[in-house]
């Protein structure tokens, strides 16, 4: 079994943050640290308030820790760099982080209208969108439309069936987590 820990940017400025790696990295447990940087903590730019470029991969050496900054927009790339660090989770090898770099196309919360974004930042990014990259590398491809449209009704029942599978479950045994 392999831990998925998911987080901002911005926790990578809070104690947790370092205290969860210390732990992971000296009982070399089977975690994935997944960093979405979307370039934004809350309202502010991580580069202002962040000494490093890469707010958590910059952070895995301290930690005796593999790290790997990727285009989180790019599927595929995402696919291949998770693949690595869960083999590595199994073969138990310790912990490991992807820094995958992407944006936040609303704002932090329902009331924030993202008026701290340069004007034009969105619509670059918009650009850059996960779904319609992937889209266009199997149309490349040639894959037919039919056939993402399969494929995309089979992956939202599986979500459908993991999240029922996960309200069902009954609580975990607190030695599993060891």
């Amino acid at each position: 079994q392999v831990a998925v820990a998911f987080f901002g940017d911005g926790a990578t400025n809070i104690g947790a943050f370092h205290e969860a790696l210390n732990m992971a990295a000296v009982w070399k447990l089977p975690v994935v640290f997944v960093c979405e940087n979307n370039l934004y903590m809350e309202y502010t730019p991580i580069g202002t308030v962040t000494a490093v470029e890469h707010p958590a991969a910059d952070r895995a050496g301290s930690y005796r820790m593999p790290a790997e900054v990727i285009d989180g927009n790019d599927v595929l790339v995402v696919h291949d760099a998770m693949s690595r660090a869960v083999a590595r989770a199994r073969s138990g090898d310790g912990p490991s982080i992807i820094e995958a770099r992407t944006y936040r196309h609303y704002g932090h919360s329902r009331t924030d209208p993202a008026k701290y974004r340069p004007e034009g930042e969105l619509d670059e990014w918009l650009k850059r969108d996960p779904l319609d990259l992937a889209r266009a590398k199997l149309a490349e491809q040639d894959v037919q439309d039919s056939d993402v449209e399969a494929a995309t009704q089979r992956a939202e029942q599986v979500v459908a069936d993991a999240i029922t599978a996960a309200e069902n479950a009954p609580d975990a045994d607190v030695a599993s987590a060891m």
